[in-house]
């Protein structure tokens, strides 16, 4: 049974008129649904859909950093909420200390739990101004012996281009570690991505309205960009 890390972009969970929308929702309970069986689960949600740092120029850096990181657990919440309520048990962890309000676990207790088949939400990071959600997903992974992040965006793999921009542009469906580093592809920032080279985690770049897919990689069928060895 494989541990894998499902890096959720706040963006992908966010409605028309909602910063939540229960059908995205609907969407992360489907697919923890289908892979639950067979895999333990962890993930990890950005927090684009409440608060972006980068958007605030005027404001200080750590604080909004700080915010942003704050966001993250805000949507780690609202999926547990959801969950709990569709009878799937699962726990947020945090590097932040929030005394009465979200219990602070141990590795050892993530671990376990992870045996017992809980899902496990990270909100927050690292908990450190200037990293972003990537760096907190190989944190993640490296907390429970994750050996594959799965990141669910707004795309459906890893182009040499921005596909929004350019109809050109080529989709890989393989890329190693070194093919990322030479040409600068976007899959993770650049500390988390070799994070992950070092600690030798796949990653599956694949859209989130495609999560069906997810069980054909596991099938050996190409979905997506795979990035590893």
């Amino acid at each position: 049974m494989s541990r894998i890390i499902l890096k959720i972009s706040g963006e992908a969970l966010k409605g028309t008129d909602d910063v939540v929308d229960k059908k995205k929702l609907d969407i992360v309970l489907k697919t923890i649904t289908m892979l639950q069986k067979n895999h333990e689960i962890g993930i990890v949600i950005g927090g684009g859909n409440i608060f972006r740092g980068r958007e605030h120029s005027d404001m200080d850096k750590v604080t909004g950093d700080t915010i942003g990181m704050l966001g993250t657990v805000m949507n780690a919440l609202y999926l547990k909420d959801y969950l709990e309520k569709n009878n799937i048990e699962c726990l947020v962890s945090t590097p932040f200390s929030f005394p009465n309000l979200i219990p602070n676990y141990e590795d050892t207790e993530l671990k376990e739990s992870y045996d017992k088949k809980k899902i496990i939400l990270f909100g927050g990071g690292i908990g450190k101004s200037g990293y972003s959600t990537d760096s907190g997903t190989v944190l993640a992974a490296s907390k429970v012996d994750a050996n594959l992040i799965i990141k669910m965006t707004n795309v459906d793999g890893v182009y040499n281009d921005d596909p929004k921009i350019n109809k050109n542009a080529t989709k890989f469906d393989y890329l190693s570690y070194e093919d990322v580093i030479k040409n600068e592809y976007k899959v993770m920032d650049s500390y988390a991505f070799k994070e992950c080279m070092k600690r030798k985690i796949k990653i599956l770049v694949l859209n989130f309205n495609d999560y069906e897919k997810i069980n054909d990689y596991f099938k050996g069928i190409r979905v997506g960009t795979i990035v590893g060895d």
